[in-house]
C-alpha cells in the first residue's frame, strides 16, 4: 500500500508512551459512545418493537401480507365468552365454547377450526360438546400418552347464574371430544367460574374464578393429565380476582389485570402477579399502567427471537373500556409499555399466538360492551425483503464501490 512519506515521518517519531496515550484516548472515546448511543439504541429498539417495518432477522412467517395487524375473515358466528387455543401440531387456531349472543339458547355447540397462512379459512367442526355450559371456559393444550388435546374446565351456560365443574377434552385431528371423569374441585358450590388460566409443563393452572353474582376467589389449582388428578396449591393470589390475563413465559406464570367485585357487579383491576408453578409461591410486579379484564393474555416473542414477553390483549369494561391497546410486560425489567393497538375495542374474545409469527383474536363483545362481534383479526411478520448488498463495479482504478441501491356510557350489567 503506498504511504505517504510524511506520515512515515510522524510515525517513527510516535514513542510507545504516547502511543499508550493515543490508545487510552481512544478508548476513552468509544466508552463514551457507548453509554451514549447504546441507551439510545435500546429505547429505540423498544420503541419500535411493536411496529417493525421490516424483518431484519430473516425469520419467515409464511401468508404474512404485511407486517402489523389485519382484518381477517369473520367465524362463522358471532361468539362471545369464548377461548382461544393454538394447537401446535397442526398450526391452527381454535376457538372453543362460548355463545353467539347473551340470552338463554344461544350457546355454541361445536369447536370453531381457523387454517392460517395463505388458506385463512373458517370451519365448523363436527364434534359437539358434551353439555351447553361452554361459556367463560379454561381451556389448554396438554398431553396424554404421546396425544395432544384441548383440555377444557368448567364454564357456564348463557342466561344462568349456576356453573359446571365438567372437564373435557378435544381431539382436534381425529375431531373427537371425550368427557373426563375428573371434575374441577374448585367449583364445589356450583356457581364458580375459573379465572386466569395456562397450561405450563403439561399441567393446567386455573388462578383464581368468579362465584357468579358473588364474589371472586383467590384459589390455585392444578390439573394433571393421565392421572386426571387436582391438587389445590398452598399459594393465594393476593387479591380475590377472576377473569385474568395470564401467560406463562419460560418456568413462571403472569397475570396482568383482572376482575373484582364490588358487592353488585365486576370492575377492571391492574392488579399484577407472578406465580412460580414448582415453589408454588406468588409475589406482586409492576403493575399493568392500565385497569382491564376479562381478557385474554399471550406470550409472544418478536421475529423467531426468544424474549418472550406477556401481551395483555384490550379489554375491561369499566370506561374507556373496552380497549384495543396492548400493553406489554417485560420479565426481564419488570417493566410495561404500550404494544400499540389491534383495529376493533373489544372484550371476552379468543385470542392465542404461535410464540412467533401469528396473533389471532376473534369475536368478543364491540365497544359498547353488548354487542357480539363475529369480527377476526391477526398480527404478523411479513417474510423477509432482500436488502441490496454492495457490488464491486470496475472502474479506471480498479476501486471497489457500492451501486447505490373515550365514550361515557352505562356500565353494562355483569353476565356470567
Amino acid at each position: 500500500m503506498f504511504t505517504h512519506p510524511g506520515a512515515r515521518k510522524v510515525k517513527a517519531n510516535i514513542s510507545s508512551t504516547i502511543r499508550a496515550h493515543l490508545d487510552r484516548g481512544a478508548l476513552c472515546l468509544l466508552t463514551a459512545l457507548a453509554v451514549c448511543l447504546i441507551p439510545f439504541a435500546f429505547g429505540q429498539r423498544r420503541a419500535d418493537v411493536p411496529s417493525q417495518s421490516q424483518n431484519p432477522t430473516g425469520f419467515v412467517c409464511y401468508g404474512c401480507p404485511s407486517n402489523g395487524w389485519h382484518a381477517g375473515p369473520d367465524m362463522p358466528s358471532t361468539a362471545v365468552r369464548t377461548v382461544g387455543v393454538y394447537f401446535y401440531p397442526n398450526f391452527k387456531f381454535y376457538v372453543m365454547g362460548g355463545r353467539s349472543m347473551d340470552g338463554v339458547g344461544n350457546d355454541l355447540t361445536h369447536p370453531f377450526e381457523f387454517t392460517p397462512g395463505t388458506i385463512n379459512t373458517w370451519s365448523i367442526k363436527s364434534a359437539t360438546y358434551p353439555d351447553n355450559q361452554v361459556s367463560n371456559m379454561a381451556c389448554g393444550v396438554l398431553t396424554d400418552s404421546g396425544t395432544n388435546y384441548i383440555y377444557c374446565v368448567g364454564g357456564s351456560a348463557g342466561g344462568q347464574s349456576t356453573a359446571t365443574d365438567r372437564v373435557f377434552r378435544y381431539n382436534a385431528v381425529t375431531d373427537t371430544i371425550e368427557t373426563i371423569p375428573s371434575p374441577w374441585p374448585g367449583n364445589a358450590d356450583g356457581i364458580t367460574l375459573p379465572g386466569g388460566f395456562v397450561a405450563f409443563n403439561n399441567k393446567l393452572y386455573i388462578l383464581g374464578g368468579f362465584r357468579i353474582n358473588t364474589g371472586m376467589i383467590d384459589t390455585i389449582w392444578e390439573f394433571t393429565p393421565g392421572t386426571n388428578t387436582w391438587v389445590q396449591k398452598s399459594a393465594h393470589l393476593p387479591v380475590p380476582l377472576g377473569y385474568i390475563p395470564t401467560a406463562v413465559i419460560f418456568t413462571l406464570i403472569y397475570t396482568g389485570g383482572g376482575s373484582t367485585w364490588d358487592g353488585t357487579t365486576i370492575h377492571d383491576s391492574n392488579n399484577s402477579f407472578v406465580y412460580d408453578p414448582v415453589a408454588d409461591s406468588i409475589s406482586t410486579i409492576a403493575n399493568i399502567p392500565r385497569a382491564t379484564g376479562e381478557t385474554p393474555a399471550l406470550s409472544f416473542a418478536f421475529l423467531g427471537g426468544t424474549n418472550y414477553m406477556m401481551w395483555v390483549m384490550g379489554g375491561g369494561r369499566d370506561a374507556p373500556n373496552p380497549s384495543n391497546e396492548i400493553d406489554i410486560y417485560d420479565h426481564f425489567s419488570n417493566s410495561w409499555y404500550i404494544g400499540g393497538q389491534f383495529l376493533t375495542p373489544r372484550r371476552n374474545f379468543a385470542a392465542a399466538a404461535d410464540y412467533n409469527c401469528y396473533v389471532w383474536l376473534a369475536g368478543g363483545y364491540a365497544s359498547d360492551g353488548v354487542t357480539p362481534l363475529s369480527s377476526m383479526e391477526f398480527f404478523c411478520f411479513p417474510a423477509p425483503t432482500p436488502t441490496a448488498t454492495a457490488t464491486a463495479t470496475p472502474t479506471a482504478t480498479l476501486t471497489p464501490r457500492a451501486t447505490p441501491a373515550p365514550r361515557v356510557r352505562p356500565t353494562p350489567a355483569p353476565r356470567p
